[in-house]
């Protein structure tokens, strides 16, 4: 499947962060319930309190065809990415990504000691449904491979530009290579993925690393 997407541009971060992180991240065709995190949406009712996001304009995609369940025309945008990664990857729906090349395989923050996360601005208003993230797989890693899941996350919605986030699930402690979250049964056009500083995989904390993130009617 090809999937159009618009790109106003792609974030380029120092060469010097290259070298290490070459080898490509894929999604494995196969994975068990047991590498689910299912979290309810009854505890959905704190309200935001972390730092907020700083967005890279330059990471921003527009959506020309609906695509993992976020509708034509809806934005995503997240904080600045590491050396050329981009956002399109997140949300071209192939399953099998073990022929992709790193760049197109998913995303990846900038690996520094910030908070990170991606923002979804959807062109029209949803209810319910859940938020599915699949993490990154570096297939070129020394021990035969690796996901490189984020420990600790916050999934948080609203409803307007101006609006307060609320936040649907609150993660600690996740070793899931997906993590499917509910989300609240009252109308909504933001939906976030934030990591905390420190919050990425123990061997790499201050990096998230984002294979697919999808919108579920169930």
């Amino acid at each position: 499947m090809v999937l159009n997407i618009v790109s106003r541009a792609s974030s380029v971060l120092p060469g010097s962060f290259l070298g290490s992180f070459r080898g490509a991240c894929v999604l494995l065709a196969v994975f068990g319930n047991a590498g689910i995190t299912n979290v309810s949406a009854a505890d959905a009712t704190a309200v935001d309190t972390s730092a907020d996001l700083t967005l890279d304009s330059n990471t921003e995609i527009v959506l020309e065809i609906d695509a993992n369940g976020l509708p034509a025309k809806s934005k995503m945008i997240a904080t600045p990415s590491f050396f050329e990664y981009a956002l399109n990857p997140v949300v071209d729906g192939i399953k099998n990504r073990k022929e992709l090349n790193w760049q197109m395989s998913c995303w990846a923050s900038a690996e520094e000691e910030e908070v990170h996360g991606i923002e979804m601005h959807l062109s029209q208003p949803r209810t319910g449904g859940r938020f599915q993230i699949t993490w990154a797989f570096d297939i070129h890693n020394a021990n035969n491979g690796r996901w490189w899941i984020s420990q600790n996350y916050t999934i948080q919605t609203k409803n307007a530009a101006t609006g307060t986030w609320k936040t649907a699930a609150d993660v600690k402690g996740n070793q899931s290579i997906v993590s499917s979250h509910q989300l609240p049964n009252e109308p909504f056009r933001f939906v976030r993925i934030v990591q905390p500083i420190g919050g990425g995989h123990p061997d790499r904390p201050n990096i998230m690393w984002v294979s697919q993130v999808e919108l579920l009617d169930f």
